[in-house]
């Protein structure tokens, strides 16, 4: 695309903008960047401001890269073509929308937000529309999946300029549909801009990132942000009606929403769990006023409430029922998501991300109805985030589990020490076994050498992820592959 093409494309959009030095020599533009390190010929370098450094700082090293045009705030003196607008992380959505040829305009689109259950709604979502012959592709907390290629995600809502890209990827792997977390720091930032979206997943609002928000009702209107300004046409939404939030959501979005309930037989979407053992959950089903009987491969009512948002948010799109719970039936373990391993002639181990109050109890609820020994919680607190959480944690950890051993998980600038004092100040209101083993590596080794036939270790806080972030740095760590080596030492083995 040719420089001045992209400026008529951007006059079609709300964006205010100037140009600036609009005859220099500029090549075609064909990929955008927040990231001087990756602009190349033919780049748009887009100088964000972030929390520790400017983005306009950097536009010389990007034009010496090979970038022919900038994204900025500011007239900077570079002869180069400049697109000046208000906050660039706000709006290089809108440019890197119109570069890409509007992406998001030739997919079905469709959001996940909520505090817990993100994760697990985008897989469940997708495997469905998979199943059922839509081509889907994934942004979320554990992978990019543009339809082609599948990377580890950075962070659960990337910025504008990879949504834009990745989507356009999308769209040239012919797949036919979306769906994105959408996360509440990205709803605020504009990472959303030029997107629309046609369905949206509203799992529950509980506390975590006050940090951020500073309270539960800015939180809130955080999230209803995403049904203010991103949504389009005759959009759906299916909310949550046991969730105090969710239930709002529906009042005021009625003509658009559909409700889902464990607790509320009238609800559009319905559920009677029958049994539940380490093979699954046995449930049944009212959709519409249809009764579905099924065993999903999952445990814990919160992954039935998952799987009921991905039923109903499929049938938005004309998916049958049969062939959504088919579905569900045969997709494969979610990364981090009450990732279950058998060790053979021993115990069960379990991986989640639970990294909050709520999402650990509900693990460790669901982990309790079928553990026939001990519940042994391996788990630590994250740094510089929500240091509310952390007594909360500790106290639920002691409550439902047999033993808790306090560790390490990203204690980024902050003592550990510190955050395991707070998790013990919680977990001292119970009496059972607590242990300090602030090296997260031989916290798990220790877990896993206490653990007997029937018993559970779950391994709480991180998931998927590949590293531990301490002072700065991130160092590689992941904790199925300390799974891995335990089990290759002690010569067990992984059913």
């Amino acid at each position: 695309m040719k420089f001045g093409e992209l400026v008529s494309e951007l006059k079609k959009t709300a964006l205010e903008f100037t140009v600036s030095n609009e005859n220099a020599k500029c090549a075609d533009v064909n990929f955008l960047t927040a990231d001087s390190r990756k602009a190349l010929d033919g780049t748009i370098f887009a100088c964000v401001k972030g929390e520790h450094s400017d983005g306009h700082s950097y536009a010389v090293e990007a034009v010496k890269h090979g970038a022919c045009a900038l994204v900025c705030e500011k007239k900077l003196d570079i002869d180069v073509p400049q697109i000046i607008c208000a906050d660039v992380r706000r709006n290089m959505g809108l440019v890197a929308a119109s570069l890409y040829g509007r992406p998001a305009e030739k997919l079905k689109m469709v959001a996940i937000t909520g505090t817990t259950g993100k994760t697990t709604s985008t897989f469940m979502t997708k495997a469905i529309l998979d199943y059922a012959g839509m081509k889907c592709g994934l942004l979320g907390t554990v992978c990019y999946d543009d339809g082609a290629e599948r990377t580890e995600a950075p962070r659960t809502t990337p910025e504008a300029d990879i949504i834009q890209y990745k989507l356009s990827k999308m769209v040239e792997n012919g797949c036919r549909a979306c769906v994105m977390e959408a996360s509440s720091h990205a709803i605020v930032q504009g990472r959303l801009e030029g997107c629309y979206f046609d369905t949206v997943g509203f799992t529950n609002l509980t506390q975590d990132h006050l940090d951020y928000h500073g309270t539960m009702e800015n939180y809130f209107e955080a999230k209803k942000l995403l049904f203010k300004k991103y949504m389009r046409n005759d959009w759906k939404v299916s909310a949550f009606a046991d969730n105090e939030y969710g239930r709002r959501i529906f009042t005021e979005y009625e003509n658009h929403a559909v409700s889902y309930s464990l607790a509320d037989a009238d609800a559009d979407c319905s559920a009677e769990i029958m049994s539940v053992s380490a093979a699954g959950t046995d449930i049944r089903l009212k959709i519409n006023g249809q009764i579905y009987k099924a065993v999903l491969p999952v445990i814990g009512t919160h992954n039935i409430l998952n799987a009921m948002q991905a039923l109903t948010l499929s049938a938005f799109f004309g998916i049958r029922t049969d062939t959504a719970v088919k579905a569900l039936k045969v997709m494969p373990q979610i990364p981090g998501r009450l990732e279950r391993y058998m060790i053979k002639d021993s115990g069960c181990c379990v991986i989640d991300f639970a990294h909050a109050p709520d999402g650990m109890e509900k693990l460790l609820t669901a982990l309790r109805t079928v553990c026939s020994g001990r519940l042994i919680a391996v788990f630590g607190a994250g740094g510089d985030r929500d240091k509310a959480k952390r007594t909360l944690m500790g106290e639920i950890g002691s409550r439902l589990a047999d033993c808790v051993i306090l560790t390490n998980d990203n204690p980024r600038s902050e003592n550990p020490e510190t955050i395991i004092d707070a998790l013990e100040t919680g977990a001292s209101q119970h009496a059972v076994e607590c242990l300090r083993i602030t090296d997260r590596r031989k916290a798990i080794y220790h877990a896993l050498s206490m653990m007997s036939k029937g018993d559970i270790v779950a391994i709480i806080g991180k998931g998927p992820e590949t590293y531990m972030e301490v002072n700065g740095k991130k160092i590689p760590f992941n904790d199925k592959e300390i799974l891995s080596d335990w089990c290759a030492e002690e010569g067990r083995e992984i059913e």
